[in-house]
């Protein structure tokens, strides 16, 4: 456990699953396929009534395929539980909006746009932010392989800061060491 022990006893109350698998289709694209899943190790009185422990109050997925280029090309949702039922599981079909989407810098943005508050589900919104940052590692293959293409992970955390020593040791063409204010 990478984590140092709790500081005390403690009792279980709530796990979220999220689960994102990719897979490389025979016809060049990627399917991404992501389930958040919210249970309780007892039961819950809900809105709707008593939701029996073990059972799930989320249970939603998403798939999304994606091009070489990191574009949607196809989006889906579907809810097998919400706390509201078919109220929940309405706006999936609005999800197909995705398509055309780029998954880039700007990316989480985009989700917030297309379906911030009450033009989407809270849920499917943060599943949707995980699954792109899978799709980079789906992707990673292909698009590292690209001699022409700036990695997408450059810039994109503190380790590979454009001026960091590991970029200038494994992507040196992209390494831009930093400029003091002395320098200029």
């Amino acid at each position: 456990m990478p984590l140092s022990p709790p500081a005390c006893p403690r009792e279980p109350s709530h796990r979220r699953s999220i689960t994102v698998r990719s897979y490389a289709r025979s016809d060049g694209l990627w399917d991404l396929e992501g389930e958040l899943t919210d249970v309780w190790p007892e039961d819950l009185t809900i809105a709707t009534g008593t939701l029996p422990a073990g059972r799930p109050m989320h249970s939603m997925w998403l798939r999304l395929t994606v091009d070489r280029t990191a574009t949607i090309v196809a989006a889906e949702a579907a809810s097998d539980a919400g706390p509201y039922g078919a109220a929940c599981a309405a706006i999936a079909p609005d999800y197909g909006q995705l398509v055309g989407v780029k998954i880039a810098g700007g990316y989480r943005d985009a989700i917030r746009r297309l379906f911030g508050r009450t033009a989407g589900c809270t849920h499917l919104n943060e599943l949707a932010g995980v699954m792109g940052s899978a799709a980079m590692q789906a992707l990673w293959g292909v698009m590292a392989h690209d001699p022409d293409a700036k990695p997408m992970s450059i810039d994109g955390c503190h380790a590979l800061k454009s001026s960091s020593p590991q970029v200038a040791r494994f992507f040196p063409r992209w390494y831009r060491p930093e400029t003091s204010t002395t320098d200029r």
